[in-house]
């Protein structure tokens, strides 16, 4: 046990010292001097970067600690899709009736009043469907999912092309065009639901064993659910509303924490799996930015790789 703690150390501190050389990196410009518009924008670009990389790593392991399943994500809840609808919703409306598009920090606490609104009608539902298991839940959510898909597709014909490019800039993720009018509230948000998590490490190490230990041990399993859920609702919430809907990103971060981390407490996990997130985040657009000259998207490349590694783990699973 103390060896794998001593290894689980070295690696942080590696994972520490990659991430601070990659900040480095993409924050000193080589060719040219850092000027003071240069100094915002790339320090504004760093902060969104860890603020994602974190509220992602931590939304989905501990999403998949609750769900005892380590190929979902909290995409599954149907909040991105949701997300999708009300972005087409007010886009169309809003462009139709009021020809404006209005404030973005109005947008976003509209949109996350709405989120957090649909989740808590779900409530009543949660409740009993709790004591069935996490299947019914998951089932429901991917239906009301398919149905916000559904209604998105049919306003988005009916839109204006000019209104449509508009949207479709903000329902694909984007690491290059950060929503940086929301960035200090979607930042107060994620460290609360982050410190959240993080206080709640010990539930959550009891929850990776199973939920009848959880029970034995004292644990109000299903009231620490709901809690943690709406931790994971608003981490997921806020991510979204500044870089787009993510598919993969969060799912690659945590299984290659799995791989790396051979330990349960969370914490750690966490702390590992927003590192990973930042260096992956930081030196893909320093990439993107230097090497490719922005030819590419480094959210292309992340959905890329995530669904390859998602099909390469259930391979696996399945060779098992």
């Amino acid at each position: 046990m103390n060896k794998m703690k001593s290894q689980t150390k070295k690696l942080l501190l590696l994972l520490l010292f990659l991430a601070i050389l990659a900040a480095v990196l993409y924050f000193v410009p080589l060719d040219r001097p850092l000027t003071r518009l240069a100094f915002r924008l790339r320090s504004q670009k760093l902060l969104a970067y860890a603020l994602v990389a974190a509220a992602a790593s931590l939304s989905t392991i501990s999403f998949q600690t609750v769900t005892e399943n380590r190929f979902l994500t909290p995409s599954v809840l149907g909040m991105e899709s949701l997300y999708v609808f009300l972005q087409t919703v007010y886009l169309f409306f809003v462009s139709k009736f009021l020809g404006s598009t209005g404030n973005p920090l109005l947008e976003f606490a509209a949109v996350l009043l709405i989120q957090c609104g649909f989740f808590f009608c779900l409530q009543p539902a949660l409740k009993k469907l709790l004591q069935q298991g996490f299947v019914f839940i998951l089932l429901i959510c991917m239906a009301l999912g398919t149905l916000f898909r559904s209604a998105s597709t049919f306003l988005q014909v009916l839109m204006d092309p000019n209104e449509y490019d508009k949207l479709q800039g903000k329902l694909f993720p984007s690491f290059q065009r950060i929503n940086s009018s929301i960035l200090w509230p979607a930042a107060v948000l994620i460290l609360l639901a982050s410190a959240y998590l993080i206080r709640k490490n010990a539930i959550l190490n009891v929850f990776h064993l199973d939920k009848k230990t959880a029970t034995i041990l004292g644990v109000e399993v299903e009231k620490e659910q709901q809690k943690l859920l709406w931790a994971i609702v608003l981490l997921t919430s806020a991510a979204t509303a500044m870089v787009g809907p993510m598919l993969f990103f969060g799912f690659m971060m945590s299984n290659l924490t799995y791989l790396l981390v051979r330990e349960y407490q969370h914490q750690r996990l966490f702390l590992t799996a927003s590192l990973l997130g930042f260096i992956a985040l930081v030196s893909g657009q320093f990439l993107v930015e230097r090497v490719f000259q922005l030819q590419v998207n480094v959210s292309m490349v992340i959905e890329l790789t995530g669904g390859l590694f998602f099909f390469y783990l259930l391979y696996k699973e399945a060779k098992r």
